[in-house]
């Protein structure tokens, strides 16, 4: 029996914070999912401050710039894992899910019960003020990797069931009306370990430099080059994430032969260097 490959488990657990505790510049290439069990806590998020409210569940994207700070006494339990990078026909690319929803005794005690299961998903102390010290999550999803069959599938299962809530309530992602820029997302995607510039997209669809900007922005709010950074920078993120490559191979497998300019791109959209955004992820 094979598993799903386009999803990861990294780490699954119960957490009880001690002190006022807090992290900010949070932009992590994986999704978090959390139960707020007792206690107070907040979220700052692009949109503004979301109070956590006991009872509610929570899923934050990947790759959304967070914050949080919480009260001593809160409780929570949490889920983190990765989707696959190709999910363009899965949920992750049909919905946009709200950040909060009302949980109920059945989500908490499937949270409660698999904590049991798998307690070896856990982040290393059972303390929040210890969260965010663990080892590399390349390590966690190794494991993951190595776990049999039925394990992955109990797991894909608490986070299908946990992901129905948010899909309940969600909204169908706005589709790419223009087929020339359908294409070329897909392009570009399937593209990124090359150079690619504004002038070979804007051949590749016969437009004019200027009339593919104004395009691009029309259906996704960006122009093609912000939207190639970005793509790249993902990826990016994602491959400090997942494996050992140093910043040269990575910068080399985003199509960027300029370890430095990689570099800079890397500080200026994420606010850290590779090295020091690694270290994040590490703890």
């Amino acid at each position: 029996m094979t598993h799903n490959p386009t999803l990861t488990i990294l780490n699954l657990g119960f957490a009880r914070t001690i002190h006022h505790w807090g992290n900010r510049d949070i932009s992590s290439p994986f999704l978090r999912i959390y139960y707020a069990r007792k206690g107070h806590a907040r979220l700052h998020l692009p949109t503004g401050m979301m109070p956590v409210e006991e009872g509610n569940m929570y899923l934050l994207p990947a790759y959304m710039p967070h914050a949080y700070d919480c009260d001593p006494g809160f409780e929570f339990y949490y889920l983190f894992f990765i989707p696959g990078e190709e999910d363009r026909t899965g949920i992750f690319s049909t919905y946009d899910f709200p950040i909060a929803v009302k949980g109920n005794d059945a989500s908490r005690l499937l949270f409660e019960n698999y904590c049991y299961l798998y307690p070896q998903l856990n982040l290393p102390s059972l303390s929040a003020d210890d969260f965010d010290r663990h080892p590399s999550y390349r390590n966690y999803a190794e494991a993951y990797r190595q776990m049999a069959d039925y394990e992955r599938l109990q797991l894909h299962g608490l986070v299908e069931i946990l992901l129905s809530y948010f899909v309940k309530h969600a909204r169908p992602r706005l589709v790419i009306k223009d087929e020339r820029i359908a294409r070329l997302t897909e392009y570009i995607a399937s593209h990124i370990d090359e150079q690619i510039t504004v002038a070979m997209l804007a051949d590749r669809v016969c437009l004019t430099e200027s009339h593919l900007v104004k395009a691009f922005r029309k259906d996704l709010g960006i122009t093609p080059l912000q939207y190639i950074i970005k793509r790249k920078i993902q990826y990016a993120q994602s491959l400090l994430l997942r494996t050992d490559m140093n910043v040269g191979e990575i910068a080399r497998a985003v199509g960027m032969n300029d370890s430095s300019y990689f570099i800079r791109l890397f500080k200026k959209n994420i606010g850290f260097t590779p090295q020091d955004y690694r270290g994040r992820l590490i703890g």
